[in-house]
């Protein structure tokens, strides 16, 4: 491949711009599914400094 001139270059970002909004709703959805996970999974026996259960 050689080197593009401008023209090319803005057809071809011209052309992925149509799945751009399908992409970053698709990557924004799975970080969301992830971070659940990620929160569901974790151990619950590790106490914060900020949220412990003892109340005095």
């Amino acid at each position: 491949m050689g080197i593009l001139n401008m023209r090319d270059l803005l057809a071809y970002l011209s052309s992925l711009s149509s799945y751009l909004p399908a992409v970053l709703i698709t990557v924004g959805v799975a970080l969301l599914i992830a971070c659940a996970v990620g929160c569901n999974c974790s151990p619950r026996e590790e106490k914060d400094d900020l949220f412990h259960r003892e109340v005095y």
